[in-house]
């Protein structure tokens, strides 16, 4: 994001200033340890979900791989203290249902890639320390509640929605529910801010008094750029 458009946002939930929902991330107590393996291409992307399970869920870190010149810390992967799963739709992956997780010997670490379908790929694929981490894939669920990008089909969902299941698996419906939540506020805030939905379609936490002042200046601004493309 360039320095321009970031003093504008909201360091913690990455969204316009008077738009920001942090008094809306919850804490969520969990033995499932996280760790997020965020492609550096997303740091820069305000649509990126993934920050907000880190930052709602104890227990949870985000790391970054793809840097030019810094390599990510693989400590705590291959070799996790708790049994290790990868969170990765492979063919040789085991479904996460009631079953799977009933037969598991304990807490588990959950190891989450972060980035679009091809630098997934590539990443499990070339990263030494992800090999030989069982891989388990999420049952069918309801489609995806995300509207900020494309998706590249019906079954794809973005990684907070995709953690927020597998969480609602390892540990309760409630902990998914208040991810889903979550998940919701930031879709409807952003899609009022860029002219894509009317406030009061906005049913998740409700757009701030505040934000109708700045209303105009993100349409404004989508339209400039848009007629010098």
């Amino acid at each position: 994001m360039r320095p321009s458009l970031r003093e504008h946002r909201c360091p913690g939930c990455e969204i316009r200033r008077p738009l920001c929902f942090c008094d809306l991330i919850p804490r969520i107590a969990v033995q499932t340890r996280l760790i997020v393996l965020m492609h550096s291409s997303e740091e820069v992307l305000t649509s990126n979900s993934a920050r907000l399970a880190v930052k709602a869920l104890s227990n949870s870190e985000l790391r970054i791989h793809g840097r030019k010149y810094e390599r990510m810390s693989t400590v705590g992967l291959a070799e996790a203290v708790q049994p290790a799963l990868l969170l990765y739709p492979s063919s040789n992956a085991a479904e996460l249902t009631p079953d799977f997780v009933a037969r598991l010997p304990g807490p588990v670490t959950l190891i989450v890639p972060d980035a679009n379908w091809r630098q997934a790929q590539r990443f499990v694929r070339r990263e030494p320390a992800l090999i030989g981490i069982p891989h388990v894939k999420l049952p069918d669920g309801p489609p995806s509640e995300y509207r900020l990008r494309h998706q590249p089909n019906d079954n794809s969902l973005c990684t907070l929605e995709a953690i927020a299941r597998a969480i609602g698996l390892l540990e309760s419906p409630q902990a998914q529910a208040q991810l889903e939540t979550l998940l919701n506020v930031m879709v409807e805030r952003t899609l009022w801010s860029r002219g894509m939905l009317p406030a009061d379609q906005c049913t998740t936490g409700g757009i701030p008094r505040g934000a109708f002042l700045h209303v105009n200046a993100p349409v404004r601004l989508r339209r400039q750029r848009q007629s010098e493309e």
